[in-house]
């Protein structure tokens, strides 16, 4: 660990260690700063940007960026004595942000106080994904067996500052805000249908540039962003985009209806296009899906979570050889993801591919020793095919329940954030980043 270099090339590196890189990066004032902590899957080791780090640049806003090596939630044992340098950084100052989502929302929160924040921003944060703590959550998996939660870093929340978090309370989301507002006072501001994290949302409407601006000044008011979030949902594809997804299959023509409504108004939004195709794809209208997703993926510079939904696609209409060439895509670009390993197994199944289909689910195994699912399905596929049934027309199993965790998986659920940001995934493999404030 290392205190502020004297070299130029380092000047802004405040902090250093092999979990724990501080980057302090002033803008013509100094008296107000945000401290960013990164989401999930903004990208491994510490060759990157910051969360935000160009937004706030390009703003003219002081900002420090706390960068974690991994997807660890933070849970490092030098993390302390990270923060006490952002609070020394900060020292004097009228107004100090913390400000993160998701994963940086947790650490907004829990790290408000030791950085010495007036202020913390947490969009769609988790309270903890400790399996003990939130017996619930299971989005993820793979991570939350393998950290080791540190209770000074995890435990419940105190802080002093005023803490603003916004969240949707239709998705798995609400326990976590429930539970944050048990231990702090927060100004909770509840968008129904528009995601996680609702960091997209915000940017979509021009929402979040206004939010930290009114935070930093000290006249933020929560009462008016409730009230304009709500009043320009009507006219964003990402809430009609989720509301369509949210209609029970009685009301599947006016899902289709708010699905078409939301590409109406978000023409050239991926996440309109993939909510429409989903559900066409769905209800068998499979030449339009495919079409739909084809054209995301090409525009999307073929990122990552919509190279999935083409899969499903295939697989839904039962062209299972072509779904099993984006699957062998999928894994050579994310070969440490175990829920890609799983949904990949089920489509070599599907495809008659029966020893890979094996190989593959032993892999998620390997990778996620703890999960109950994949050990359920090595078992299936050794011993047998997964039973069949028909439903509606279409051979489906009892996978189908596999395929849905995997859509409620990190790489679907922050699969709203390429919205702005097409390069979430991408950044994983060494491409190169977004310039947004998040």
């Amino acid at each position: 660990m290392t205190a502020l270099s004297e070299t130029p090339a380092a000047a802004n590196e405040i902090f250093r260690s092999d979990d724990v890189v501080v980057r302090r990066i002033a803008a013509g004032d100094t008296s107000r700063w945000v401290v960013t902590f990164d989401h999930y899957a903004i990208g491994h080791g510490f060759d990157r940007p910051g969360f935000g780090e160009a937004y706030f640049q390009a703003q003219g806003v002081s900002a420090i960026h706390v960068m974690g090596r991994g997807d660890d939630w933070y849970q490092y044992a030098d993390m302390e004595a990270a923060l006490a340098t952002v609070r020394a950084a900060t020292a004097g100052a009228t107004r100090v942000l913390t400000y993160g989502s998701s994963m940086g929302g947790y650490a907004a929160l829990r790290f408000a106080d030791a950085v010495g924040a007036t202020d913390a921003l947490a969009l769609s944060p988790q309270y903890s994904i400790d399996p003990k703590v939130a017996v619930h959550e299971r989005r993820w998996s793979q991570d939350f067996h393998r950290i080791r939660w540190r209770p000074e870093l995890s435990g419940p929340i105190s802080t002093s500052a005023r803490a603003v978090v916004i969240y949707d309370p239709t998705s798995p989301d609400r326990w976590h805000g429930e539970r944050i507002a048990q231990d702090i006072a927060i100004d909770a501001i509840r968008l129904p249908y528009t995601a996680h994290p609702v960091t997209t949302y915000l940017s979509d409407t021009n929402l979040l540039g206004p939010l930290i601006a009114s935070l930093l000044a000290g006249d933020f008011d929560a009462r008016a962003l409730r009230r304009e979030a709500r009043r320009l949902r009507a006219a964003n594809g990402i809430y009609l985009g989720e509301l369509a997804a949210a209609q029970p299959r009685r009301r599947v023509a006016t899902a289709l209806s708010l699905a078409r409504r939301a590409l109406a108004v978000s023409p050239g939004g991926y996440h309109a296009q993939v909510s429409l195709a989903r559900l066409l794809s769905q209800e068998g209208q499979h030449d339009e899906a495919l079409a739909i997703l084809a054209a995301v993926v090409q525009q999307s510079d073929r990122t990552l979570t919509y190279v999935i939904d083409h899969a499903n696609a295939f697989m839904a209409a039962g062209r299972t050889a072509e779904a099993r060439i984006i699957a062998d895509e999928a894994l050579a670009r994310a070969p440490d993801v175990a829920h890609l390993h799983a949904w990949a197994a089920h489509i070599c199944w599907l495809n008659g591919d029966l020893s890979d289909a094996r190989s593959l689910i032993r892999g998620a195994l390997r990778l996620d020793p703890s999960n109950q699912t994949y050990l359920r399905a090595a078992i299936d596929y050794h011993f047998g095919a997964p039973h069949m049934e028909r439903s509606r027309g279409v051979q489906v199993t009892p996978w189908l329940r596999l395929v849905r965790w995997i859509m409620r998986s990190p790489l679907r659920v922050d699969s709203s954030e390429t919205e702005r940001r097409p390069s979430l995934f991408r950044r994983r493999h060494g491409e190169s980043a977004s310039d947004s404030a998040g």
